[in-house]
């Protein structure tokens, strides 16, 4: 936004102590006074549209009083013609004023004065301050550890989904921690996994030749093959009370992947040729299908009923032993043996078992969605290596707390083991090339987290490289090394100060990972005030004597000229972020606190360090040193540059130097606005470019797919990419559990303020009227049945081996209450009990409880009751405080999130079943029944939707703003209006080019959309200042606006898009897309200011009036 350099030298020179008598004063701009009004924004946040006004108005109110000490001067103003004549006062001629809180009798602002009499003392005091501040923020994020909050689940807390998620998940915590602890094996229970996956390089696909499968089953052995894998494994723990369990030992679970059974232990070819034959005689599998679950399983047996088909005993037996035959190969996958002889074989059996109900579990997970019997090529595998925990016996004395500590050294010490064994090989199997025929890709809960945080650091020091630019930018165009390097230090040091008064001072204890991203912002924008500041530095050697007649007085008429401007662009962009309080989303709402601290620090630091810093430039370096530095002597000039350019002033001696391109917009692009038929070419290319952003912008549909996070070409993210769209949901796959709940009421949210207590979300509350009587445990029974095996819930509900996966704790709670025990789980799934009276009064359930939650779950026999159903069961070891059972979603996973279209088909038919569950299970048990997961997938759902209407609410708020601040700075109604009618247009324009660009409406985006008023005020707000604070008719005004502000708008939108360019090579989206969001703000911002804009002003020409509000 600066003045290019001077070619010629000015003599430098100080005029520190001998200014005729003159004293040096004190104030720059009152950055105290500030900390409060942030201090008010933070702790009433919910009260955000008041709070960000009242800053405005606080801000303006502080220029308004200095331009009223500035009145006399104004006054005084004579055109610059008249001036370099040499029509000018001495210095015993200059008025006296009434002395002000801010100004003295000179009208010098008191802080400047103090500035000019003890700048060295004064700058040093800063930096000792900025850098004490950074210490103890070091001293801070030391003691708290890694800065970065975990994101969670984060949510509006008023929206019901949220209510539901914290109202279960709270009470099923309080429930946990209240009943006794069990006893848990070492290794027993699920803590981590790796994921394969893999890509096929040949049409043959992943497993097209021995080679390419035997590169897969690599990647399993480097754990299977490690001596202390046995350590860290998921342990399966044989079932002592199974009659048939002849294992007594704890063993590793193997792996899911479909090379269990291209290494099968044993492969009877002559007997899968014989199977084979029967799957693919036309209608079989279909015939298979309908039989094998009543008379092999003996399940759902009325089904066949009621259906009326006629089933033979021929029928029968065939069915039986086809299966026992199954039974017998599949029994063999293991994943111990040798690479099968016949791979084609392996290949074919999988397809056809595919369409097998009671088997497609044991491949669908390895194959693509392509993969069939008519294609019998996948193109991408994937497998999955399991890890158990905890990895020593647990006892039942810990707290919760101890649990959690437990469990955080066992993650560091599985993280350990992988890091130091496995890694670097991990690595080089993921490179590519080190396979001809496949790529591997893989990801692990244990590192990703420390893989996530290297590359928010690696984008984040990619800004070094904007800052560099930033830094030569100010060098060419300051002139000087000392003032570049004060200037690119107080850019960076406004990110650790800002960190400082955020969590240190007001103690905001969320820090969002999207705060990472204001180190590129103040990179961008932080230089515009420089250059601001600096020009009128170098302008105010050549407007009037009157200006020179003191350091105080010169430095006074800068710090009132550009102080406003600056605090204007400053306010807006502050208020555009603070916009983003209007978001219930707390990661948002830090983002936008932080990078509202930021750009006020740094706005802040412009006008006192480098106020400071200038000074000292004009005291010691100016036009007296080598590039702009002290290279001989830096003992105080004399005499001083004012000095001597006021004499040449005065004596008609003072030529302004006029750099190139400051010429150019002051002749060129002023005289090029100001003939009117370029105006009409102008108008007419900018209402159709208009138009046209404004159809495209209403095109703008929703996200419709899974957003990515890394680049495309990430490893991790292609990894996620492949998962999300090449498989289909696979029995083994992750499915997202959608939990109905009796007895829970809706969580008590008083006291809740996550910015500054992340780890609170309320208390949870139980519902009084909550009775588990014998007839809620009738229905809650009657109604998992019904879920389970009704054909109407397939497709939402997820299948396994053709029944329903519904986990029902009440199935076998019945049975327990009337064996004794779970030994026959072949009783439990048949609902044998139902024989005999299996209801549990009320009254007996404390004598039953303790018994039953020891039991190994018929579900999952590696796990107790207790374990597996922790969530459905709420016994707290006296009472039930509330009963839940629970389905798994066909179509959602817990890891994927799913455009909200997607997800909310699903959500409202669980909805539904809810409704129906209403007039059957909530009558019987007392109270309404409660929906919700426990994964955050709902919560989510409702989040795209808050992310849309933000960015129409944020970037609405923005542009009113922006014309408030306008109107009320300039009080010209039409120069407000106009300059808003830019703004709005760049917001249409950016718009626009997202829809060309093919972007659709997610997170980033919406997020982006937000704060484009606030980006995009700063070059409009300029030029209009300089507009109206300027002399004569409309063209003269547009000479003066384009010839004191052309080459500084111009500087910054410079510094601004180079600064981006960085940002391209982030490997986070979220920065990728803001290089192109910001480029794309930057220059829609620039073209029209200085063409839309101006050339307005030009054509209305609307006279100013001098004096009050001139609309």
């Amino acid at each position: 936004m600066q003045r290019w350099c001077h070619a010629r030298k000015w003599r430098k020179t100080n005029c520190s102590g001998i200014f005729d008598g003159n004293d040096q004063r004190d104030a720059c701009v009152h950055k105290n006074s500030n900390n409060s009004i942030y201090k008010e924004i933070i702790l009433r946040e919910q009260h955000c549209y008041n709070t960000i006004i009242i800053i405005i108005i606080i801000m303006i109110a502080m220029w308004e009083r200095y331009d009223i000490d500035n009145e006399a001067d104004s006054d005084r103003k004579v055109h610059t013609n008249d001036l370099y004549a040499g029509d000018s006062t001495s210095d015993n001629e200059v008025d006296k004023k009434e002395a002000t809180f801010w100004s003295d009798e000179e009208g010098n602002l008191k802080f400047v004065n103090l500035v000019v009499r003890r700048p060295c003392c004064i700058f040093c005091t800063q930096i000792v301050l900025l850098l004490i501040m950074t210490f103890l923020l070091m001293i801070s994020i030391a003691q708290q550890g890694q800065p970065f909050s975990d994101p969670e689940t984060e949510a509006d807390l008023n929206d019901i989904r949220s209510i539901r998620y914290d109202s279960y998940r709270l009470a099923q915590e309080q429930v946990e921690n209240s009943r006794q602890n069990e006893v848990t094996p070492r290794q027993s229970k699920l803590k981590d996994y790796t994921y394969w996956i893999w890509e096929a390089e040949t049409p043959a696909g992943v497993f097209g030749s021995r080679t390419s499968i035997a590169a897969m089953k690599e990647a399993f052995d480097l754990f299977l093959e490690d001596n202390q894998w046995d350590q860290y494994c998921f342990l399966q723990y044989p079932n002592p009370l199974a009659s048939d369990n002849n294992i007594t030992e704890p063993f590793c679970d193997k792996p899911l992947t479909a090379l269990n059974f291209y290494y099968a232990a044993e492969w009877n070819e002559d007997l899968i040729n014989q199977v084979l034959v029967e799957l693919k005689t036309p209608g079989n599998i279909a015939r298979f299908n309908s039989l094998v679950l009543c008379y092999a399983q003996g399940l759902f047996c009325d089904l066949i009923e009621d259906s009326n088909i006629t089933i033979t005993d021929e029928d029968v037996t065939w069915a039986l032993e086809l299966n026992n035959d199954l039974q017998e190969i599949t029994s063999q996958w293991d994943m111990t043996g040798e690479l099968v002889p016949n791979i084609t074989q392996a290949t074919e059996l999988a397809a056809y078992l595919n369409q097998v109900d009671s088997y497609k579990g044991f491949v669908d997970f390895g194959f693509d969605k392509e993969f069939s019997v008519d294609n019998l090529v996948s193109h991408y595998s994937r497998g999955i290596l399991l890890w158990g925990g905890p990895l020593e016996v647990r006892s039942t004395d810990l707290t919760p707390d101890e649990v959690d500590d437990q469990d955080a050294d066992d993650s560091e010490q599985r993280r350990e083991y992988v890091v130091d064994n496995f890694l670097d090989e991990m690595e080089r199997l993921a490179e590519g090339g080190t396979h001809d025929e496949i790529n591997s890709y893989f990801f692990m809960e244990a590192i990703i987290f420390d893989i996530l945080i290297e590359i928010v650091i690696r984008d984040g020091l990619l800004a070094i490289f904007s800052l560099m630019f930033v830094f030569i930018w100010l060098r060419i165009n300051t002139g000087s090394w000392f003032l570049s390097a004060v200037g690119i230090f107080e850019i960076f040091i406004s990110i650790p100060v800002a960190w400082f008064f955020f969590s240190v001072v007001f103690q905001i204890k969320y820090f969002a990972f999207l705060n990472a991203l204001t180190i590129f912002i103040v990179a961008a924008i932080g230089a515009d005030d420089i250059f601001i500041f600096m020009d009128a530095y170098k302008q105010s050697k050549y407007r009037h004597p009157e200006n020179l007649v003191s350091l105080e007085t010169r430095m006074t008429w800068v710090y009132r000229r550009t102080g406003q401007a600056m605090a204007i662009t400053s306010a807006t962009t502050c208020a555009a972020f603070l916009c983003t309080l209007i978001t219930p989303l707390v990661s948002i709402q830090s983002f936008g606190i932080f990078a509202a601290f930021v750009i006020f620090i740094d706005y802040a630091f412009v006008m006192s360090l480098f106020c400071t810093s200038v000074v000292i430039y004009h005291n010691r370096f100016e036009d007296r040193s080598c590039w702009g530095c002290c290279c001989t002597n830096c003992t105080i000039t004399s005499p001083t540059p004012t000095c001597v350019a006021k004499e040449a002033l005065e004596s008609g001696e003072s030529e302004e130097h006029v750099d190139r391109v400051g010429e150019f917009f002051r002749t060129k692009v002023a005289g090029f606005i100001k003939v009117p038929w370029h105006r009409a070419v102008i108008a007419v290319v900018f209402v159709c470019w208009v138009a046209q952003a404004v159809y495209l912008t209403t095109q703008i549909e929703a996200i419709k797919e899974t957003e990515q996070f890394l680049d495309e070409d990430h490893p991790l993210q292609k990894s996620i990419t492949i998962l999300n769209n090449e498989f289909p949901v696979a029995d083994d796959d992750l499915a997202l559990r959608v939990h109905y709940v009796w007895g829970v009421g809706e969580v008590d949210r008083s006291g809740v303020r996550l910015l500054f207590d992340p780890e609170f979300y309320g208390e949870p509350v139980f519902r009084e009227g909550f009775d588990f009587n014998e007839q809620c445990q009738t229905e809650m029974v009657s109604a998992c049945e019904k879920l389970r095996s009704d054909p109407k819930y397939r497709g939402l509900i997820k299948q396994n081996g053709g029944v329903g996966r519904v986990f029902c704790f009440m199935e076998e709670l019945a049975a327990y209450n009337v064996k004794g025990d779970l030994a026959d789980c072949e009783y439990v799934f048949s609902g044998g009990y139902k024989n005999e009276t299996w209801q549990v009064p009320p009254d007996q359930l404390a004598s039953l409880m303790d018994g039953f939650l020891e039991q190994r779950s018929c579900n999952e026999d590696t796990e107790t009751v207790e374990s597996f159903y922790s969530n459905e069961l709420g016994w707290d070891g006296e009472y039930m405080k509330y009963a839940a059972f629970s389905v798994e979603s066909e179509n959602l996973q817990p890891f994927s999130q799913e455009p909200e279209a997607v997800t909310r088909a699903e959500y409202d038919q669980f909805i539904a079943i809810a409704r129906e569950l209403e007039q059957s299970v909530s009558k019987a048990c007392g109270g309404e029944v409660m929906t919700t997961d426990l994964d955050g997938i709902f919560i989510f759902m409702n989040n795209q939707s808050i992310y849309v209407r933000n960015a129409v609410q944020a970037s609405l708020l923005g542009v009113i703003i922006a014309f408030v601040v306008l109107l009320l700075t300039t009080k010209v109604l039409h120069v407000a209006f106009l300059a808003s009618i830019s703004i709005i247009s760049v917001l249409v324009s950016v718009t626009g080019t997202m829809m060309l660009l093919g972007w659709d409406l997610g997170a980033i985006e919406s997020i982006l959309i937000g704060i484009i008023a606030g980006f995009s005020v700063d070059y409009v707000v300029h030029l209009a200042h300089a507009y109206e604070s300027a002399d004569g008719d409309t063209d003269e005004r547009i000479t003066t606006a384009f010839g004191d502000m052309g080459i500084s708008v111009f500087n910054g939108m410079v510094t601004s898009v180079a600064a981006a360019v960085p940002l391209f090579l982030c490997q986070l989206q979220f920065f990728a897309k803001f290089a192109t969001f910001l480029c794309t703000t930057i220059a829609f911002s620039w073209i029209f200011a200085n063409f839309a804009f101006m050339s307005a002003l030009a054509q209305f020409k609307i006279p100013i009036k001098k004096e009050g509000w001139r609309l």
